[in-house]
């Protein structure tokens, strides 16, 4: 019985550690999400954090009125999230929630290319792999802009211009939020 109730917690805390949030606008990341142990930067001594941001999408059909349907959401993947133990401390969170932030503005431009262009079952085979290609590489090229020109968020002033850039993109957006 033990060893039984033993592999139900080892599964449970796997399956929660494992659990990736998808963005929210009322959610907002705190250290405490970090949990990977491994900074997977290690090359660069200069890094005091990293964020797992990412696009999932779910093509499934809706039977009721036969038509195809997308969810795409912005995730942040605790479990490959990493931070500085001590760098961290009194270091505010606003840069590693700009990035989780550039994927939900993908995530929503996404849904606007899925809206426009996405009809029938041929489109998503012909097209939506193919706006999604496109535009991931759009939003791996953006995080790094973003990282490059806030100086990984120890530029204060070009910090705060990019947030209110992409606060203005997610405005423009809004009617692409799930």
């Amino acid at each position: 019985m033990k060893k039984l109730l033993t592999i139900i917690f080892i599964f449970q805390a796997f399956v929660a550690f494992s659990q990736k949030i998808v963005w929210s606008e009322n959610f907002k990341l705190n250290w405490s999400h970090f949990k990977s142990l491994q900074n997977s930067m290690k090359a660069d001594t200069t890094v005091v954090s990293y964020s797992s941001c990412g696009l999932k999408y779910t093509a499934y059909k809706d039977k009721t009125y036969n038509r195809l349907l997308i969810k795409i959401d912005a995730t942040f993947d605790p479990s490959k999230s990493w931070k500085h133990p001590s760098k961290t401390k009194n270091l505010k969170i606003n840069h590693e929630q700009g990035h989780f932030d550039i994927a939900e503005l993908y995530a929503r431009k996404l849904r606007k290319e899925f809206k426009e262009n996405v009809k029938t079952e041929k489109d998503y085979q012909f097209k939506f792999k193919l706006i999604y290609q496109m535009l991931y590489g759009e939003f791996l090229d953006y995080q790094d802009y973003y990282d490059k020109i806030t100086k990984r968020g120890t530029d204060a002033a070009k910090q705060n211009e990019i947030e209110v850039e992409i606060k203005s993109q997610l405005k423009k957006l809004e009617a692409y939020k799930n």
